[in-house]
Formats: C-alpha cells, structure tokens, sequence
C-alpha cells in the first residue's frame, strides 16, 4: 500500500473496486482515448489507464506530437510506479519528462506528480538520497497547499536523520493544512499524524502524545470502524503511550487497530525472516529498536516496506525495512490474513546476534551441488532474491526444463523450491515423485534422491512424530543405507529428534554415524562425537565425554557447528503464561527471541529481537524461554553450551 497520504490529501479511505467502463460501440478517436485515459488517471484507476495509455502509446508510435508522446510516457509511468512496477514505471517517466519540462507551466501538475513518483520509486527502493531529491523538486513546483504531499514526502524520507530539516518539512505541512478551511478534520488528522511521527522520531515523545491524541479526536475518537489512516494513528498513539510510560492506554489503542485481532486467522510469521546482524555496516547495536510498516500480497511478498520509528539513525532505519523487505511468507498464510490487515502492517524489530549454522542436511545439499556443477548446471540468477519473489521464476523453470527435456535443471529448480519453505503439501508431493524419477534417470549420487526423500518425509506428515517415521522408512532403503552419507544425514536427524526419540535408538543412530566410512572430520561425525559427548556426560562418565569431545578438535562453542541446539527437556512455553492483559483484550501474535544455553542446560539472556504486534509479547515469549530447560550439554570447563540461540513463540487463543 502507497501511503494514501503522499498521493492525494483526499485519499484516506479504503481503496475500492473501480467501476469498469462499458465497452464503446465504435473505435475512439485518439482524442477520445486520450481523455478517456487521462479520465481514469485522475480518478487514480490505474489498471484501467495504463490499458488505455498502453494503447495509445501502439497508436502514436510514429507521432510527431512530442507532447502527446510525453504525456503519454510520464502519466503512463506514474501508474506503473503506483502498481508497484518501479523500473518500468522510472523508465517511462524519465523518457517523457525532459518534453515536459519545456512546457513547465502547461504540465506543472504533471511535473510535479512526475517528481514525487519518482520520489516514491527510490523510497521504495530504500535510496533516500535519490528520494529527498525528487521530492524537493516536486515541491519546487507546488503552490500553497500542493506543497503538503511533498513536505510529507520529505519529512518521512528524512526523519531518521535528526538534522532538523524533517520536522520543519513537517510543521509547514501541518501549518498549510490547519490554514485551509476547505480541508476536513480526518486530513488535518492524518498530517497532523505524520508530525507526531517525526516527533517521536526526535525524542519528543510527551509532544508527539498530545499531537496524536488530538488526531485521534479529530478523526472520531475509538470507534469500531477504521481506514489504513486511522489506524496509522491509533497505532502511533500507541508508540507514544508506550515511550510515555502510559502502558494500558497504549494497549488500547493498539487494540483498536485491529492488529493481533484478526477473527480467522492469526498474522502468521514469515517462513523466511532474517534479521540485520549487530554491528555490520550500518553499526546496530543491540539495544536499539525500531517498527517497520509493511504490506503483504496473496503471493507472500512484502512489498511498501517503511521504517516507522528508531532509536537510532538512517543507517538504522533502512537496515531494518531492508530485513523486511527481504521477508518471505507461504502464499497460503498470508491468504489466510484479511487482505484489509495485510496493507499497513508493523512489526517490532532490534538486531540479531544469532550464529548462522548449517542445517543437518547441509553436507547432503553441498554434494547435490557438487553434482549440479559437474553437470554444467549453473545456479539461477533468481535464487538470490527473496524467495517469495523467486517461486514463480522457480515454478516458470521447471515448465520450462520440463519442455525442454533439461532433467538437470528442473531439478536445480525442484531442489530450490523444497529448500525455500514455501511450498504447500499438495503441490510438493507430485513434484518430489518428479524429481526421484529425474534423479534416477539423471544417474544422480544416491545422495540426491535422498534430499528429496527427506523433503517427502516432512511435506507428508501430520506431525513430527509423521516425520521421524518417515526418517526411518528413507533409512530402511537399500541405497540410502548403502550410501555413507545418506544414511549419516538420516540418522543425525533422527538422533536429533528430541523427547520423541528413546535414547537407545539415539545412541544407535550416533554409534552408526561414528562407525560410518567418513572422514573423521566430516561435519555429521563431528556432531555425533558431540552427542556421544552429551550422553557419556549423562551417564555420569565425565572421562569418555572429554574424550569424545577432544576427537572433535574444536574450541568450546558448540553450536557454532552442525550440531543442532541441545533438544528440550522442559517446555516453558505454556498456555498459563499467556500474558494476561493479552489475553483480556484478545491479542494474538508471535515474538522471536534469542537466547544462549548453559551447560546444565539453563537458558541465558533471552532476548525479543522480533514481535507482532509491536511491544505486546515481547516480555512473555523472554519468560517462556527463561523457563525451557534443555538437555544437559558436555562442556569443557562447564562453558556456556551453546550460544546465539533463536526461537519463534506463537501466541494464539483457542477457536
């Protein structure tokens, strides 16, 4: 969602479905299609525009009419950017804007959308520099209260920057729009709320809380029924109350956003949700915490990612919307949330000190690689964007490999779309028949039908016991125990599998992976010597644990290995420690915290570095992980066992 503020001071309500013209008896005249378009263009019907100007572009193609031409391109591409097609859409205004330009008092209004689009398209493309640029020069061209829509642009592209130049493009906003008589009390609200956001932004949090609690009033006070700007409001109303100390009203008025309370369904959590690491290029430091507003398609892409509010500066501010933009959603979650509550939705956010390690199944992918590689099979150039953006490009590869006949890389494809996480039971199942057929006709390293097996045991079950049965029938086939690797990888994940497992099929499982024809620094033997380590330990054989331990040749950081984190012995996470002013006001969300793990087994600074909704469950999901005990881990010396931990907690109410 294109905040409706920045694109016309009217345009506070919920979009709704544009009424579609009635086809014309007989071709228009190009005049007629140029008005007819430009009819839709002014009433913001953009899918309807575009269709029309895309086909007087066809018609023109040999004008001479650079004019015509040029508004054709910009008006053409101020749509495209608004749709969310930013290069096609910069493309087409650039092309048409130097015709424009020369008749700057014809085509001021043009002009000026021209440059703010333009704005909107780097601000998406998080270059604020580019951004405050265009928007300066859309306020050069805007007269007395024109200049709102660019002052406002401004003071978001700049609030993080604490030069001053943000508040003062918003307090002359504010001024303009309380000066005009003809602007209604719900827009004075809504730029009165971007003022108080640039205040809280400042510090000026006790200033910001009267602003917004005057918007509020403005806007009708806490009633049931909302637009995307009231709920702006209500929802900084709440940040400020908060930074105010003011705890049970911002509970209120976070309430009456909706967020957290949706009837069907809870807001899922992303699939894929990587956090910006402390320190890095932008220097975040762990303390420091930001809101970052979003909207989510029917596809699970996130799209109109906008830093809300930091602690820190700009460099801050974008590293988080950059985590964000970059999250991933199964197309079937985010479906499931109300596409109303799907257009400004904001989640809490600080910086992750989480060690990345390898999956269990690393070793195998590595070698499904190594195959790849030798077959000439180079990796798709779309596997390095988000995977949500990425699964219709995989899904276009494997009907193209399969029309083609290129086996090899409709499987690359295949294996991308398993490993993405995002691809629901009913569609997996036929694929992963696909791609063991391919495997075996490919000739592929047992290894590789192996991957897919393991995939077929997750995507088949019900529920995780499902999957550790599926583990054990994949390593009942001949070729999977026949090969080291194949048979290494299922054990470790069924020794791995936590209270679910007995501990006679766990020592089984790892005493396999020790005695495995491996190289004894492989990763997976070096994660059953850990093992073997913990439960020596167990047993109360502290001996054999140290000697077990010594054989790995590693320093004391456990987890910064393959092995996985020590498996739960006690679940802290229970319905009795539901929050209970959460529970009142019938709040549902998650929080994902980071942890480490003692020796004995003890969880060490939990920590919230991700929640929906903001600031609601943060505390109680750092309660529950305080109180998990994990498994006993063989330390050297009694060191933390295991640090940089991460978990999800999901807080829903009974339906």
């Amino acid at each position: 969602m294109l905040d409706p503020i920045l694109h016309g001071l009217m345009a506070l309500a919920q979009a709704a479905t544009p009424a579609q013209p009635a086809a014309p008896a007989k071709p228009l005249t190009l005049q007629a299609q140029f008005d007819a378009a430009n009819a839709a263009y002014s009433t913001r019907d953009c899918a309807e525009a575009l269709k029309l100007y895309e086909a007087l572009e066809k018609r023109t193609a040999t004008n001479k009419n650079a004019l015509l031409t040029g508004a054709i391109a910009v008006r053409g591409g101020i749509c495209r950017v608004r749709m969310g097609e930013r290069e096609a859409g910069v493309a087409a205004i650039r092309r048409g804007l130097p015709t424009l330009a020369a008749k700057p008092d014809e085509f001021r209004a043009d002009l000026g959308s021209a440059h703010l689009a333009l704005g909107d398209a780097a601000y998406d493309a998080f270059d604020y520099d580019a951004a405050a640029t265009a928007y300066r020069a859309a306020l050069d061209l805007a007269k007395g209260v024109e200049r709102v829509v660019p002052l406002l642009a401004l003071a978001r592209t700049l609030s993080f920057d604490h030069d001053g130049r943000a508040l003062a493009y918003a307090e002359e906003a504010r001024k303009l729009t309380e000066s005009e008589a003809s602007i209604d009390k719900a827009t004075v609200a809504a730029v009165q709320t971007r003022y108080a956001r640039v205040l809280l932004n400042e510090g000026r949090t006790a200033d910001a809380y009267t602003v917004l609690k005057d918007s509020l009033k403005k806007q009708g006070g806490l009633d049931q029924k909302v637009n995307l700007s009231e709920i702006a409001t209500r929802a900084d109303l709440a940040q400020a109350a908060l930074l105010n100390g003011d705890r049970e009203r911002a509970r209120t008025y976070l309430a009456y956003t909706g967020a957290g309370r949706l009837e069907k369904a809870p807001f899922a959590g992303a699939r894929q949700m990587d956090l910006p690491p402390c320190g890095g290029p932008a220097g975040l430091k762990p303390t420091e915490v930001a809101v970052v507003e979003f909207s989510l398609g029917d596809d699970g892409i996130v799209r109109n990612v906008a830093p809300i509010y930091t602690t820190g500066n700009r460099a801050a501010a974008l590293a988080f919307a950059r985590a964000v933009g970059d999250w991933s959603w199964q197309p079937e979650d985010a479906t499931a949330i109300p596409a109303f509550w799907r257009q400004s939705a904001r989640v809490e956010l600080r910086c992750s000190t989480a060690a990345q390690r390898p999956s269990i199944t690393q070793p195998i992918d590595d070698a499904f690689d190594t195959w790849l590689t030798s077959k000439g099979a180079p990796a798709f150039a779309w596997e390095e964007q988000p995977a949500a953006r990425a699964l219709p490009l995989a899904r276009a590869e494997v009907a193209r490999a399969r029309t083609a006949g290129d086996k090899v890389a409709e499987l690359r494809a295949l294996g991308w779309m398993f490993n993405s996480q995002l691809v629901g039971a009913e569609e997996a199942r036929p694929l992963i028949a696909e791609a063991l057929t391919l495997a075996q006709a490919t000739g592929a390293p047992a290894a590789v039908a192996t991957r897919f097996r393991i995939s077929d045991a997750y995507v088949a079950a019900k529920n995780y016991d499902q999957v550790l049965d599926g583990f054990r029938t994949v390593l009942r086939r001949p070729e999977v125990a026949a090969d080291p690797l194949s048979a290494a990888t299922v054990r470790m994940m069924l020794a791995n599998g936590g209270s679910q497992v007995r501990s006679v099929e766990r020592t089984q499982m790892i005493d396999a992976v020790l005695a495995a024809p491996l190289p004894d620094t492989h990763p997976l033997k070096v994660a059953a010597l850990l093992n073997r380590a913990d439960l020596s330990a167990q047993s109360g054989d502290t001996a054999a644990a140290q000697a077990a331990f010594t054989r790995t040749g590693l320093s004391s950081d456990q987890c910064a290995l393959i092995a996985p984190t020590p498996a739960v012995a006690k679940q802290g996470a229970t319905s009795a420690r539901y929050p209970t002013e959460a529970l009142q006001m019938g709040f549902e969300g998650w929080a994902r915290v980071e942890f480490d793990i003692a020796a004995d087994g003890h969880t060490l600074t939990p920590r919230t570095v991700a929640a929906y909704p903001p600031f609601v469950f943060g505390d109680a999901a750092q309660k529950m992980i305080g109180a998990t005990r994990f498994r006993s881990s063989f330390r050297p010396d009694n060191n933390t066992a295991c640090t940089g931990n991460s978990q999800r907690i999901v807080f829903n109410l009974p339906r």
